[in-house]
């Protein structure tokens, strides 16, 4: 898989927003519930991990100010070349399982669409909850096996044995010591049928970069007949929220924690008043 994973991000690095940004609209929802899920606040220090080319950090950036950089930790560094210099992001070429086990503790930690690509998903877990402060939360934002997106029969099927099952990761989540909940997000695309051909034929998802060139060329002629009478492919893209809440290990801990919250509040009273 790694080399199929090199392969496809560090060709795909100049293209990544143009396939994969969709709009501003399909980026901000999918990033408000981020936020809604996440809990995020000014005072949290947040990790992107996974990051790609900073897209939902960016997003969130326009909708939520931090106190501490955000920290944005991909292991190809074309795609975190992408991010903005001016951003208020630190960068980070590492992979996950690496980061991980870093001594440094964060309160909030985003995983978008990578959770498929790390075999060690137990071990990765783990060492996650030992770096969340208490009451922090990992959000994985996942697309599950079964995709509704016009694609031809073999991708589908690669889609089914390259996505992680959701119930599986709920269930190494909880294993791994978090309080999980769970939510769901439709997006309804409509895109060109020219434009979506492109984006299939530049393996604009990691699976399609998994399947033989040949087969990509037939399939592109199977979905050429199924849509020859639109102009617009409309589907659903389904996105799995998978949040797990690392829980406080004392009543003290949880007494003090919900003091600071309290403090915070009072202090953004205070000046708005």
């Amino acid at each position: 898989m790694k080399q199929v994973l090199d392969r496809h991000y560090k060709g795909l690095a100049d293209d990544y927003d143009r396939f994969l940004y969709y709009s501003e609209d399909f980026v901000r929802a999918l990033t408000a519930k981020m936020i809604q899920m996440l809990r995020l606040n000014e005072s949290d220090k947040f990790v992107d991990l996974g990051c790609g080319t900073g897209m939902y950090s960016l997003a969130i950036l326009e909708q939520l100010t931090f106190k501490h950089d955000i920290l944005d930790v991909d292991p190809y560094p074309e795609m975190l070349a992408k991010i903005p210099s001016n951003a208020p992001i630190k960068r980070l070429a590492t992979a996950a399982l690496a980061f991980s086990k870093r001594p440094e503790s964060y309160d909030k930690i985003l995983i978008k669409e990578a959770i498929h690509h790390i075999p060690e998903r137990e071990e990765l877990f783990q060492n996650l909850y030992q770096r969340l402060n208490a009451g922090g939360i990992l959000l994985l934002v996942h697309v599950p096996p079964k995709v509704q997106y016009p694609l031809f029969s073999k991708a589908l099927e690669r889609c089914e044995q390259w996505h992680a099952d959701p119930d599986e990761l709920e269930e190494q989540l909880r294993a791994a010591g978090f309080a999980v909940e769970r939510s769901a997000l439709d997006y309804p695309h409509a895109i060109p049928k020219e434009q979506y051909f492109k984006m299939v034929e530049g393996c604009y998802m990691s699976a399609l970069s998994s399947v033989d060139p040949e087969d990509i060329r037939q399939g592109l002629a199977e979905m050429a007949e199924k849509y020859q009478c639109q102009d617009t492919l409309k589907f659903i893209d389904h996105f799995d929220y998978i949040a797990g809440k690392k829980r406080f290990t004392s009543r003290r801990e949880g007494n003090q924690q919900r003091v600071r919250t309290l403090s915070e509040a009072v202090s953004k009273t205070t000046v708005l008043a």
